[in-house]
C-alpha cells in the first residue's frame, strides 16, 4: 500500500477515559459549493472515477459526491472503495481493545501468539512486541523478500500464511525492535495475524467483532481470496485513468484489505472523534508514543503530527485513495474516499481551509527556448499534480519544479530522460508522432503521469501512449533457460519461473516480474529499467546485464 501525500498534523494526548453509546443522528451542514466545485474538477475528464468525502464539523455531518463509480451502480454513501492502508488503524483498534479487556498486553512478545515453530528474530535479546509492530518500530522491513508479484496486478493475493511465517523464522534483525520507524506492511500483516491467533478466529472475524459490529459498520467488507461480493465495489483506476485491477489479501490482510463505505466510515470517523462505544479503544490507539515518519509522532498506527495537532492515516492501493483525518480539539474530522484521484489534499484543505486544493494552472508561463521540445507545463488532472519544465544551465539538463516546490536540476541520461539522483527521481518524456506530449516520473517504486498543457492550459492529447512496449510471448523452455543465480560482485541476481512469468531479484530485494520485449530481452515495469542475457559460445545463458540509468551491470552465471 502505498502512502498518501501527508499532511501537517499534531500530537494530542488522552486527558480522561472517554466513555459513551452510540452516537445520536447527526445534524446536516450547510453544503460547501466550492468544495463540491473543487472535487468535480478533479474527476472531470477522467471517467468512471468518483471522490466521496465526509466531514463532521462541531457535531454536523455533510457528505460530498463528484463523478462515478466506473460501473452501472449509482455513487452513494454505501459505495465500496478499498481503504488501503486505513485498514491499519482498524488492526490498531482491535489491538486497543484487546489490550483494554487485557487480553493482551502492548509489551507482549509477538511470539506469544504465533506457533511454537514460528521462530521469531530478536536482537541483543530485545524480542518484538505487539506495542513495536504497531508503532511501526519492529525492525522488519516493508515488504518481506519472498513475495514473488509485488509489482504485479495483484500483488499481496498469494501471500499467505505460511509464506508469512516462513519469512519471519527466516529473518534477522539489523537493530534492536522499537529504535527505529520504518513503515512496514508486513509488520502489521503480523499484528493482525497475532491478534487473531490470540482470539482464536480469522481476521476479518476478529475485526468483525471488535469493530464492524459495535459501530454499526455493515457496508464493509474484506478483499479476500476468494473475492468479497463485488456488486456495490467501485472500479479502480490508476493516475492514467485507466481501470484496473481489485487487490485482494491473504496474511497481509490486515495492512491494507478493507474495503468501506463513506457510511460506514463516517461511522468510524465519530468513534475516533471521542463518539460512541469503542471510544476509549479508538483514542487509545492515537495517542502519541514515539517517533514516527518526519515530523509526526505515531501511536498504533495512526500519525500525530508535532505542529498542527491533526491525525491521521492514509492509504492506496494501485486504484483506490483514502484517507481519514481528525482535528486536535476532536471537533472536526474528514474522510475522503476515491477510486482513482488522489485524496491528501482534500482532507487536509476540509480541516485546514487556507491549505488549497491543489488543480492545474489555465495558462503556460513562457520558458526559454533551448530543449524547447521539453520546456512548458504538464499536468495530472487526477492529482492535481502540475510540473513546470524549463532549459537547464546546461545543454544536457532541465530544470523542472513540482510546484509549487522550487527547480531541481535534472541531468540527460538517455534520450527523452532525465535523472536527480539526490532524489531518486526520474522524469522520461512521452512523444507522439515526434512531439512531446506528456512526462512520467518515476520515484519510490510510483509512476505519475501527467499530460502537457498548451498556451491555453489544455491537454495536447486525451492520454498518453502506453508506458511500455507490448510484451512478447516466449515458450516455456525459453523461459527455463534464464532460470539461476548471477553473480556481481557482492550482488546476487536470482531469476525464477513461476507459471509463463519470469521474475528477478536482487540481493535483499523482493522478487519483482520481468517481461520480454524479445529473446534475451526483458524489462521492468515498476522501475525504468532493462534485464538482457548473455549467451557463450554453444548457446548457453552464461550472464545477465542490467540496464539502469545509463549504467550496465553484467553479472556472471553461477548456477543453473
Amino acid at each position: 500500500m502505498r502512502n498518501a501525500v501527508s499532511i501537517a498534523l499534531l500530537s494530542f494526548v488522552i486527558m480522561a477515559v472517554i466513555t459513551g453509546s452510540s452516537a445520536p443522528a447527526q445534524a446536516v451542514a450547510e453544503p460547501s459549493p466550492a468544495l463540491q466545485s473543487s472535487l468535480e474538477a478533479r474527476v472531470e475528464g477522467e471517467p468512471g472515477t468518483a471522490i466521496a468525502v465526509g466531514i463532521i464539523d462541531d457535531g454536523k455531518q455533510s457528505m460530498y459526491f463528484a463523478g462515478s463509480t466506473g460501473n452501472a451502480r449509482p455513487l452513494d454513501e454505501h459505495t465500496l472503495f478499498e481503504i488501503g492502508s486505513v485498514t491499519k488503524t482498524f488492526t490498531a483498534t482491535a489491538l486497543a481493545a484487546m489490550s483494554l479487556a487485557h487480553q493482551v498486553k502492548l509489551d507482549d512478545p509477538v511470539a506469544a501468539y504465533l506457533p511454537r515453530d514460528v521462530s521469531v528474530p530478536s536482537k541483543d535479546g530485545t524480542p518484538i512486541t505487539l506495542l513495536n509492530l504497531a508503532e511501526q518500530r519492529s525492525g522488519l522491513p516493508r515488504l518481506p523478500t519472498n513475495m514473488d508479484d509485488v509489482a504485479g496486478r495483484d500483488p499481496y493475493a498469494d501471500y499467505t500464511r505460511s509464506d508469512m511465517y516462513a519469512f519471519l523464522s527466516s529473518y534477522r534483525l539489523t537493530r534492536d525492535p522499537g529504535s527505529k520507524y520504518e513503515y512496514s506492511n508486513y509488520g502489521i500483516g503480523l499484528l493482525g495475524q497475532a491478534l487473531a491467533n490470540r482470539a482464536g478466529v480469522t481476521y476479518p472475524a476478529l475485526i468483525q467483532r471488535r469493530v464492524l459490529d459495535p459501530l454499526g459498520m455493515t457496508d464493509t467488507t474484506f478483499a479476500t481470496m476468494p473475492a468479497s461480493d463485488p456488486t456495490a465495489f467501485a472500479v479502480g483506476h490508476d493516475l492514467d485513468g485507466q481501470p484496473v485491477h481489485a487487490w485482494h489479501f491473504r496474511s497481509i490482510l490486515p495492512a491494507g484489505g478493507i474495503r468501506s463505505s463513506l457510511a460506514d466510515m463516517l461511522k468510524y470517523l465519530r468513534c475516533n472523534m471521542g463518539q460512541g462505544p469503542l471510544a476509549q479503544a479508538c483514542l487509545l490507539a492515537q495517542q502519541p508514543r514515539a517517533d514516527g515518519a518526519p515530523g509526526h509522532r505515531i501511536g498504533l498506527v495512526w500519525e500525530n503530527n508535532v505542529q498542527s495537532g491533526i491525525v491521521s492515516h492514509g492509504g492506496d492501493t494501485e486504484g483506490f485513495h483514502a484517507f481519514v483525518a481528525i482535528s486536535k480539539d476532536r471537533e472536526k474530522g474528514v474522510v475522503v474516499l476515491s477510486n482513482g484521484p488522489v485524496v491528501g489534499d482534500v482532507a487536509a484543505h476540509v480541516l485546514v481551509p487556507s491549505f488549497s486544493i491543489a488543480a492545474c494552472p489555465k495558462t503556460v508561463p513562457a520558458s526559454d527556448t533551448q530543449l524547447a521540445s521539453y520546456a512548458g507545463v504538464y499536468c495530472n488532472a487526477a492529482s492535481g499534480i502540475t510540473f513546470t519544465v524549463a532549459s537547464g544551465k546546461r545543454r544536457d539538463t532541465l530544470d523542472i519544479a513540482l510546484l509549487p516546490q522550487p527547480f531541481a536540476t535534472y541531468r540527460r541520461i538517455d534520450a527523452d530522460t532525465f535523472s536527480y539522483a539526490l532524489a531518486g527521481a526520474t522524469f522520461r518524456f512521452v512523444r507522439e508522432n515526434g512531439r512531446v506530449v506528456g512526462l512520467r516520473l518515476l520515484q519510490g517504486g510510483q509512476t505519475i503521469p501527467a499530460l502537457r498543457l498548451d498556451a491555453s492550459g489544455k491537454p495536447v492529447v486525451t492520454q498518453l501512449p502506453p508506458e511500455f512496449p507490448a510484451a512478447i510471448t516466449l515458450d516455456p523452455s525459453t523461459l527455463a533457460q534464464y532460470v539461476g543465480s548471477y553473480a556481481a560482485g557482492s550482488l546476487t541476481f536470482t531469476v525464477t519461473l513461476h507459471g509463463d512469468r519470469l521474475y528477478v531479484q536482487l540481493s535483499g530485494q523482493p522478487a519483482v516480474p520481468v517481461y520480454a520485449s524479445a529473446k534475451d530481452r526483458f524489462y521492468y515495469r515498476i522501475v525504468e529499467a532493462q534485464i538482457s542475457f548473455g549467451r557463450d559460445a554453444a548457446g548457453k545463458v552464461s550472464s545477465l546485464t542490467l540496464h539502469q540509468n545509463g549504467r550496465d551491470l553484467r553479472a556472471v552465471r553461477s548456477t543453473l
